[in-house]
């Protein structure tokens, strides 16, 4: 019989930290604290071995094994999940990408921004919507949050009929392409929220006309960068913003934070379900997508760190390609068969397993 390894295990609390902007870039739901896996993984292995995730979600174990010189296998049967995971790892020129945002931003930053102008209730002059208040009974915002350019500060007022006007003009714009995809329950029975008469039953119908719009510009200049790597973070970026420009988020308290890059902050998703509040906020498109690169939280700051810690990366197309340099294999998979795993392969497994919704844990 072999003999049994003595395993000294970790007998104390481990005090969960916020996350670095690594993991910031992107939200996932119950994405757990970085430095009590990193514990985890740094007690139980050694330099080299390598750390299966069959439930990776956005990352956290892969990530924290491979700035631990470890190798690591992260499967998920969510595409957003692996591709979360692989956006966060692999490292890319800074100055490239700003270069990259600077061409979508001189193509639709103006036009975009174009949609959300108001006069200041104060001074008069030029204003920019930061975010509209409606109920969703109601065919028009009763609020609206805006920055004067010219006080620099911000502002609430009623909206008036030239801000309705402006409104109705901007839905009439034409939009680039925009999913229509309906919504469906897994069995494929279609999904509608009946919220106070209205029901969504579709993607498109979870946004106002003005930011699905404004989306889809975005959109459209990311889907025209030529290489492949820039091309997926911007849509990494995109994803990252695109809830907080639904209507499914509720009144958020004002920011007294004038500068965009903190825009963001002001958003929330409040619930993890297609619900729109009967009061919701419709936020400014462009204001989110310069958060989603510039801000506290954003592409730029977690691709930083990112670049930083992993020191080496090479991604594997199968396992054998772990005898020949590669330190991380990611797969969209179903964790129900793990035969492209070879038996006695694995030296340690972190993970946490789907809960609720149906998911039945074997």
């Amino acid at each position: 019989m072999p003999s049994e390894i003595e395993v000294s295990h970790i007998n104390h609390a481990l005090i969960a930290k916020g996350h670095p902007p690594r993991h910031l870039i992107h939200k996932f739901w119950a994405r757990k604290p970085h430095n009590v896996v990193a514990e985890y993984i740094r007690h139980y292995t050694n330099e080299g071995d390598i750390v299966l995730d069959p439930f990776c979600g956005s990352g956290v174990t892969p990530i924290e094994s491979l700035i631990l010189n470890r190798k690591a296998i992260a499967i998920d049967l969510n595409p957003i999940a692996t591709f979360i995971t692989r956006m966060t790892l692999t490292p890319v020129d800074l100055g490239e990408l700003k270069n990259k945002f600077k061409e979508i931003e001189e193509k639709v930053r103006d036009k975009i921004l174009d949609f959300y102008v108001t006069v200041c209730p104060k001074c008069g002059r030029k204003a920019i919507v930061l975010a509209s208040i409606w109920r969703i009974t109601e065919p028009n915002p009763f609020e609206l949050r805006l920055l004067c350019l010219n006080c620099n500060k911000k502002f609430k007022k009623s909206p008036t009929e030239d801000d309705i006007l402006k409104l109705r003009e901007v839905e009439h714009e034409k939009p680039c392409w925009y999913p229509e995809n309906k919504l469906k329950y897994p069995n494929g029975v279609e999904f509608k929220e009946g919220t106070h008469k209205t029901e969504i039953d579709s993607i498109d119908k979870l946004f106002t006309k003005r930011n699905l719009i404004s989306l889809s510009l975005i959109y459209r200049e990311i889907e025209s960068i030529d290489d492949e790597l820039h091309r997926d973070m911007f849509k990494f970026a995109f994803t990252s913003m695109v809830h907080l420009a639904s209507k499914l988020c509720p009144v958020a308290k004002p920011s007294e934070r004038a500068h965009w890059s903190e825009f963001s902050a002001t958003s929330f998703w409040a619930q993890h379900r297609y619900w729109i509040p009967p009061i919701f906020m419709e936020s400014n498109v462009w204001m989110l997508f310069e958060s989603a690169f510039y801000g506290r939280q954003g592409l730029l700051k977690g691709k930083e760190d990112s670049n930083e810690n992993i020191s080496y990366l090479k991604e594997a197309k199968k396992f054998e390609d772990f005898e020949k340099g590669a330190n991380i294999l990611i797969s969209t998979q179903s964790a129900l068969d793990l035969s492209n795993i070879p038996d006695n392969s694995v030296d340690y497994v972190f993970t946490d397993p789907p809960y609720g919704g149906g998911y039945t844990i074997f």
